[in-house]
Order: structure tokens, then sequence, then C-alpha cells
């Protein structure tokens, strides 16, 4: 019998031993019982550091399964210009949302800002729920470098860092689009999303102060998540592609 070739990805980031892979529990477990994959079948592995390689799963158990890489490893690119999401956490289910969108869209790093009109402050486990969510995101839309979701950080703290980016700040007052600065190949970039009611005037005359550039898509106010994942698109695709 043929073996079945299939589409899955399963995160794998530990190194291969004695030359095979091995997923643990959670992966095996959606590995057999969800996808119903045994002995013989081939799947995709990434480890979440931009590695990725074609694998046949020699054995499995309840636990953990053995995979044996087949060629070499599979080209994957890194993003010409990095983008850091800093954003307010929205409410609820919302966030989620968030998560999953900014790793499908490609931003590098998401940092949740504590200003002084947030409401949400995610910690701890709720973390450690977001993570795996960016590995199943990350699965789906075949992304072999995960988005790092960082602790929350203080605002003006987040004002004070990246000097080497280009530092844009969501501001209903800011440029519109057809007035955004020149991205330039190879340089990282950082979008502020301020919380519900937005930065207070004295966030955003620090930010000003400090470099950082205002920017709009519209007219009209967007809630969080909207103006996070919309203009976080609009960057990326002003990014100018590389030589290579």
């Amino acid at each position: 019998m043929e073996p079945t070739v299939v589409s899955e990805r399963f995160y794998c980031p530990d190194p291969p031993q004695a030359g095979r892979y091995r997923l643990g529990p959670d992966e095996s477990r959606h590995l057999a019982r969800v996808c119903r994959l045994g002995p013989g079948d081939r799947v995709e592995l990434f480890d979440g550091r931009g590695f990725a390689t074609s694998a046949e799963i020699v054995r499995t158990t309840p636990t953990q399964t053995e995979l044996l890489a087949i060629g070499g490893p599979i080209v994957t690119f890194p993003p010409a210009c990095p983008l850091v999401l800093a954003t307010a956490i929205p409410k609820g289910d919302r966030f989620d949302w968030l998560i999953e969108k900014a790793t499908e869209l490609g931003v590098d790093r998401l940092i949740p800002v504590l200003a002084e009109r947030s409401v949400v402050v995610p910690r701890g486990s709720k973390l450690d729920r977001l993570r795996r969510s960016v590995i199943e995101a990350s699965k789906q839309c075949r992304r072999a470098r995960l988005m790092e979701l960082s602790e929350p950080v203080d605002w003006p703290e987040i004002v004070g860092r990246f000097p080497a980016s280009d530092r844009f700040l969501a501001d209903p007052a800011g440029a519109h689009p057809s007035r955004w600065p020149a991205l330039e190949c190879g340089r990282g970039m950082v979008l502020a999303v301020g919380p519900e009611g937005g930065f207070t005037a004295d966030e955003t005359g620090l930010a000003r102060s400090a470099g950082w550039f205002p920017i709009r898509l519209g007219d009209h106010i967007l809630r969080v998540e909207t103006a996070g994942l919309a203009v976080s698109a609009a960057l990326l695709a002003r990014v100018p592609e590389g030589d290579g």
C-alpha cells in the first residue's frame, strides 16, 4: 500500500536524535487521533525558527512520534522588513483573533502594551495558551518561523526601544497613507496601537518627541484589533522587494 502524501504540518522544536525527529505528546495525539496518520505516511515538520522539512512517520505511540526526514530542508525566506506590533490588548476573544491573524500576516513579534487606558493585562497561563495559538496558526498558514509573543511592557519603555527601526504610531490625526514615508528593505518596522479610547495626549506627545511617525488609514476610528491588523498589512504591502 502506498504511503499517504499529505500537506499536514507539525511543530517539532527539537533537533533530530540519531537521525530521527520526535514529536511530543500534543502533536503526536493530533497526528494519530485527528489526522489519523501512521507509519509510512509523510508530513512536514517545522521548528519555529525558520527550518522546515518533509518527513516520513516511522513509529507512533500515544505520547511520541518518530519521523525520518526525506530530502533536504524546505526553502523559507525571512521577512524583508521584520514588523513588531506593539499593541494594547482588546477584551475577550478579540485578542485571540488578533494573535491568529497577526501570525498569518507575517508579524515578527507582538508586544502587549500597558498604557494609561489599558484594561486588559495578559499574563502567565493566558500568554502560554496564546503562544500555542501562534503554533496552530503557523501550521495552518505554512509559516516556518513563529511570531514571538512577549510579556506586557509599559508604554514609556516601548517608546524608548527600537532606535534603529522605522517607528509608526497609529493615530486618528496621523498622516494619510499617501504621505507615509518610504520603507527601506531590510530595516525593521514597529507599529504601536493604543487601547480603546487611544493613547492619552501625554503618551502621544512622548512618542512624537522620540521620533515616532503618526499614521492613519482613513477617516474612521478603528478598534484595537482592526487597527493593528489593517495597518500591519498596509505597511507590509509597502515593503520593497529585495534584490534576491
